[in-house]
């Protein structure tokens, strides 16, 4: 038996031995509750669970884990004060759960791969996945993550075998055991993705569950169209409603959505509650109140936001990313009738880590650590990902720069670079290949493409008229002023654009560089795809690194844009 196999097997057992020591009980579904200083959110986590009462089953709903098997760090490896996260503390919390709940199920609301950290990425997102089928997922909905490499590799990843660059570590990979759930993805034919289901069945606790998947339609715009080439994506509650009547004649008592997106509570400052539903974002609403009653539980992802609702009778629930918290979802079935409740427990770290979830983690650490712990470069300060007050990150804009250099032998005069396509912050000193790697997952080339001074205007106020929101685009080589309050198609400030330190001439052509996610249109960056490619570069890391090792220190750079 290969080390995968022996891994997941050795996990399947701890499973085995803990949900024989849980059977019985029978009780409430409280949420008991840590007291927590003023101004912070009480800690709701495993302990002190109720009892399982007759007829009661629980959904264990988890979204946007992106391969973080190792707890995540700074920001993302908290829930407000509390530090959470990581593979092995995930599985433990859902032992305990199971447990205390025999009658259950883990459910998955897509991105679970891509955007990863390098102990999943640098094996295609393999280990992410036998984590997934070591702690028992029944089932999950794709996420627009996991079109990032190609409807191909996506069958891969379900139906198993090597990728294109070969077998690493060690045997072939058997592909994920849960089901990947695709409702509204569809080809010309109406046909889903090879290997892909739009539901499945799942039978808990004697009753049966019927569960539909369905991805956000904006992945159109946020992933290399390539990729998804011949598919649409189409409107979710339309695919979820239509695949309805086919889980009742199937048996369903009742219906879960994994619908991979969501909406975020609006706290206007405050902290956030990870269990309240403080002014929800209006699609969430719409979702809820759009889809067939039958649809009891909506388990969100997409935002990587937490939240805990009840609208239109029905619970919708997000449980923030990286596996920092569990939806654990109640399901009571009655008199006919299924009543639904939810709470959102944090994935502390003051338990003891599952011990076969660690040792799958440290074998893929092992692996990966000879390439992740090479130092490439260092900065004189943090490097941070969030924006500056104009719009654009430091982060985002050494990323331009190094894409400025990495295409300056053809003659590019100007770099952009998409915030979304940033995943982490530099701290600040020694950079390592992992840490690179983490910030910029995707494998992306640099390109350069030829625009005149006019299409560069009108790519910039694409920043404000953009369906995929992603944001105000980094920058290199360029400088400009916005007014927010100008009219759209008119907020960049005329005559503020210069490029080189010079003024933009409208009618000259500019060889520009960027990521060929963004040049075919990507992010909604519609403008990229009028211009013409001339020269392909070096994959966005690679140029990374390259601009790390010949520039020294990076300081942080300066503001390069302007908000008036």
């Amino acid at each position: 038996m290969n080390v995968r196999c022996r891994l997941i097997a050795a996990g399947a057992a701890v499973v085995g031995l803990l949900l024989v020591a849980g059977c019985g009980g029978s009780g409430g579904t409280g949420a008991p509750a840590t007291t927590a200083p003023p101004g912070t959110v009480p800690l709701i986590s495993t302990n002190d669970l109720p009892a399982a009462r007759s007829g009661e089953v629980h959904l264990f709903g988890i979204n946007d884990l992106h391969g973080n098997l190792q707890p995540p760090t700074g920001t993302n490896g908290h829930v407000g004060t509390y530090a959470a996260g990581g593979a092995s503390y995930l599985a433990a919390h859902l032992a305990k759960l199971k447990v205390k709940y025999p009658d259950s199920a883990v459910l998955s609301a897509g991105d679970n791969v891509s955007a990863s950290p390098l102990v999943s990425a640098l094996f295609h997102d393999e280990p992410a996945i036998d984590f997934l089928d070591s702690i028992g997922t029944a089932a999950s909905s794709v996420g627009n993550h996991e079109f990032d490499h190609g409807v191909p590799e996506l069958t891969r990843l379900q139906r198993g075998g090597c990728a294109a660059d070969g077998c690493s570590p060690g045997e072939p990979f058997r592909g994920a055991t849960f089901p990947y759930l695709a409702a509204n993805v569809t080809d010309g034919n109406g046909q889903l993705p090879p290997g892909l289901k739009a539901w499945t069945m799942l039978t808990v606790g004697g009753h049966k569950i019927g569960v539909v998947g369905v991805v956000t339609p904006d992945t159109v715009n946020i992933v290399m169209p390539q990729g998804i080439q011949g598919y649409r994506f189409g409107d979710e509650v339309d695919a979820i409603d239509k695949t309805v009547p086919e889980m009742r004649a199937a048996g369903a008592e009742t219906v879960v959505a994994l619908l991979h997106d969501g909406g975020s509570q609006q706290t206007h400052g405050g902290p956030v509650d990870y269990n309240a539903c403080a002014d929800i974002t209006g699609n969430v609403t719409t979702l809820a109140q759009r889809v067939d009653p039958a649809v009891k539980v909506l388990i969100t992802g997409h935002t990587h936001q937490a939240y805990n609702c009840t609208i239109a009778g029905k619970v919708v629930t997000q449980a923030s990313s990286y596996g920092r918290l569990i939806s654990d979802i109640t399901l009571r079935f009655h008199d006919g009738t299924v009543d639904a409740s939810a709470v959102n427990r944090v994935v502390t770290h003051d338990i003891t880590p599952d011990p076969a979830a660690a040792k799958l983690v440290d074998f893929f650490a092992a692996q990966a650590e000879p390439r992740a712990k090479r130092v490439i470069g260092d900065s004189t300060g943090p490097l941070p990902m969030e924006p500056a007050p104009a719009g654009d990150s430091p982060l985002g804009d050494v990323i331009a720069d190094a894409m400025l250099s990495a295409m300056a032998p053809a003659q590019a005069v100007a770099a952009f670079m998409n915030p979304g396509g940033v995943r982490a912050d530099l701290s600040g000193g020694a950079i390592t290949y992992e840490q690179a790697y983490t910030v910029q997952p995707f494998g992306n080339e640099v390109v350069t493409v030829r625009l005149t001074g006019d299409q560069i205007v009108n790519l910039l106020e694409q920043q404000w008229n953009n369906v995929s929101k992603p944001g105000v685009l980094s920058v290199a080589g360029i400088s400009y002023a916005y007014d927010d309050n100008a009219p759209t198609g008119h907020k960049v400030v005329p005559g503020s654009v210069q490029i080189g330190g010079q003024p933009l001439n409208p009618t000259a052509a500019y060889q520009v560089s960027t990521n060929n996610f963004l040049a075919a249109g990507g992010d909604g960056f519609t403008v990229f795809t009028q211009g013409s490619q001339t020269a392909v570069g070096p994959t966005d890391l690679d140029a990374l690194e390259s601009y790390l090792r010949t520039r020294g220190s990076v300081q942080p750079p300066p503001a390069r844009i302007e908000r008036r």
